[in-house]
């Protein structure tokens, strides 16, 4: 049964968000969970991890297995941008990311029971057990924390399971891997610029309202939480702290008043 399995936890980060706060991550650290992290710098030819990344975690070179994203930032690195909101290009490496580890890890329906997204701006307080955690997020294909304006993404779970959708010739449809297809089609045929806001987060939003109705489920607690920020305030609040926005340079939400 696949809620009897761990999940497998991937992000990414540069050498530079490393640097800002990415190193929290890695130093609050549980060890009972599988860490890979996707990144840009040095070269993975050899399959030589930068020098940042622990031994013990996990590491694929972005632009060896997603060529395709720097040919498409590349070409789109000249639009204007007036915030974060309409910054594409900035917001599409997560997006190419995530797209290689839930397509590469969505069949090790054997080994683990999800793949959990996690920004690096995230610092680790004390995490419960793996099967703990499985069963607080697996309450749908895919789970996260939702807002009125559109979710929060720095935290989002990807069942493994594979649903059967045609008995008469053995077909079967894993709604994940389906997901992340259709968020990088969004991106790669530039449908993103016929939406309000292109960062990931509403385009996440938008997909998920619209073509994936009763295939995924809100982990939010409260409607609106303060400082637009679910996660802080939810049931996970004392096993992680995602320090998202002008959090990152202290390492801390305000709005996350657990005491663990």
């Amino acid at each position: 049964m696949s809620d009897t399995l761990p999940p497998l936890i991937i992000t990414s980060m540069n050498e530079r968000l490393y640097e800002a706060y990415g190193h929290r991550l890695f130093d609050t650290w549980d060890r009972r969970y599988e860490l890979i992290v996707y990144h840009e710098d040095y070269s993975d030819s050899a399959n030589h991890a930068p020098p940042y990344i622990p031994e013990w975690a996990g590491h694929i070179h972005t632009p060896t297995v997603v060529p395709e994203l720097y040919r498409w930032t590349e070409s789109h690195k000249d639009r204007p941008v007036t915030s974060y909101k309409h910054d594409a290009v900035r917001f599409s490496h997560k997006v190419w990311a995530m797209w290689h580890g839930v397509s590469n890890y969505v069949g090790w329906s054997g080994a683990y029971s999800g793949i959990v997204w996690m920004d690096a701006d995230t610092t680790i307080k004390q995490m419960p057990a793996p099967m703990e955690l499985v069963k607080y997020l697996d309450r749908a294909d895919i789970t996260l924390y939702d807002r009125p304006e559109h979710p929060e993404t720095g935290m989002i779970w990807f069942s493994t399971r594979h649903k059967e959708i045609n008995r008469y010739n053995s077909t079967y449809e894993n709604t994940a891997l389906h997901f992340v297809n259709t968020l990088r089609l969004y991106y790669e045929s530039d449908k993103i610029y016929q939406l309000k806001e292109q960062h990931d987060a509403y385009v996440t939003g938008h997909i998920l309202r619209t073509e994936f109705k009763g295939r995924w489920k809100s982990l939010s607690t409260v409607e609106r939480a303060p400082g637009r920020h679910p996660q802080a305030v939810s049931d996970s609040a004392s096993w992680w702290d995602h320090c998202k926005g002008p959090r990152k340079k202290q390492g801390a939400s305000i709005e996350n008043r657990s005491d663990s």
